[in-house]
């Protein structure tokens, strides 16, 4: 998944997720929860990252059946459904509650952990036709974002020295990040703008992405059995 077109990946998983949307079969979603999960450890996600973004998902998953289960309307279940062979009208409306956090998750987070930013943004500008301009705006953003947490880090540490404590989100802590944030914006607008970053030229490419036959057939074929997936199911 790692060496797939970022374009060509964001299409085949973003059509999937539309067709799923209109789905509402908890087989469904906990057979493609698992694909992903097991597609993300054949890839050689990171691990702990992986591990912590389970954590919220799986929270989210239980809240949903919890509140699938307990306001249902029996009365609103079509005959000879799955709903009947559960023996529970309630269990089977928190499945299909659940079961599709997991997997809206699972894909998410199958294109977010096997997909490099950098790379995402060029293809994009180069396969999407991404106009130059928000594609050198996306790339310079991601460039400030370590600035970011350092300067949120010192500023932390400036009031721990101090004995002062404030939380993680406190407006002490965000205002000074926030000025320094435009100020590094308005510097670095002015850097690209002498350097003759614009989008009004033709510029050659330093990193080309170019688009191989598994590159388009990716999303054809996960739109293609997504929809079959849809027309059984409905």
């Amino acid at each position: 998944m790692k060496s797939l077109n970022p374009s060509c990946k964001l299409i085949g998983l973003l059509i999937p997720t539309l067709l799923l949307a209109a789905l509402h079969h908890p087989l469904v979603n906990l057979v493609v929860f698992a694909v992903c999960l097991a597609v993300m450890l054949v890839s050689r996600v990171n691990g702990k990252l992986l591990a912590g973004a389970m954590v919220p998902v799986l929270l989210t998953a239980l809240g949903m059946y919890s509140t699938g289960y307990h306001f249902h309307a029996d009365s609103g279940l079509p005959i000879n459904t799955a709903a009947q062979q559960l023996g529970d009208g309630a269990v089977w409306n928190g499945l299909i509650f659940g079961s599709r956090v997991l997997a809206f998750a699972g894909l998410g987070l199958l294109f977010v952990l096997t997909t490099d930013r950098i790379k995402l943004i060029r293809s994009l500008q180069q396969q999407l036709r991404l106009p130059p301009v928000f594609a050198y705006g996306l790339l310079a953003a991601w460039g400030m974002v370590p600035q970011m947490i350092r300067e949120y880090r010192r500023t932390r540490a400036a009031f721990a020295a101090r004995g002062i404590r404030v939380f993680p989100v406190a407006p002490a802590l965000l205002k000074p990040l926030l000025v320094k944030s435009v100020r590094w914006s308005e510097e670095l607008a002015i850097a690209m703008e002498s350097k003759g970053f614009d989008g009004g030229r033709d510029r050659t490419r330093y990193d080309p992405m170019c688009l191989r036959a598994v590159d388009i057939a990716f999303p054809i074929v996960t739109s293609g059995l997504f929809l079959a997936l849809y027309l059984l199911f409905r």
